[in-house]
């Protein structure tokens, strides 16, 4: 019973997600056609335009430009590109001094973890070497015993 309400649920689903999609699909079909037809009926002449421009610009007004106020401008565009510059470069140069004396701490500081480890190594390698000896010495008493008794290990 089960399987075949699975089913139908399946089939109802399926033909509902069709049908939907269908209904969108025509509705949007409706939208797009109607949308492309505005487009094209918009035709305008601009021919006429120009001559009403031409009566404009006789009766306009020029400014004239005063030439010393830019000069003065200029100059004041200069001055602060120049101050401006000033300063990034005297940044820079201090970023760069704290840069130098941060590695040459890092430096020192890695030179004395470098040493520290030797050290360490060193002190590892003489208890490696002392354990070893010990090691070979109850080896070598190990494979030393007689074997008295005739059984197969001697052999």
């Amino acid at each position: 019973m089960a399987k075949k309400f699975g089913k139908f649920l399946m089939v109802t689903a399926a033909l509902g997600a069709a049908a939907a999609g269908a209904y969108y699909y025509l509705q949007g079909k409706d939208r797009s056609v109607d949308d492309d037809f505005d487009d094209d009926d918009d035709f305008d002449n601009f021919d006429d335009d120009l001559e009403d421009d031409a009566s404009k610009d006789k009766d306009r007004s020029y400014v004239d430009l005063d030439l010393d106020k830019a000069e003065e401008f200029k100059e004041g565009l200069d001055a602060a590109r120049a101050e401006t510059t000033d300063k990034i470069v005297g940044a820079a140069k201090e970023t760069t001094e704290k840069v130098k004396e941060t590695a040459e701490a890092a430096a020192e500081k890695a030179k004395d973890a470098a040493d520290k480890a030797k050290d360490a190594a060193e002190k590892t390698a003489d208890k490696a070497k002392a354990a070893a000896e010990k090691t070979e010495v109850k080896v070598e008493e190990f494979f030393d015993d007689d074997d008295s008794d005739g059984s197969m290990d001697a052999m």
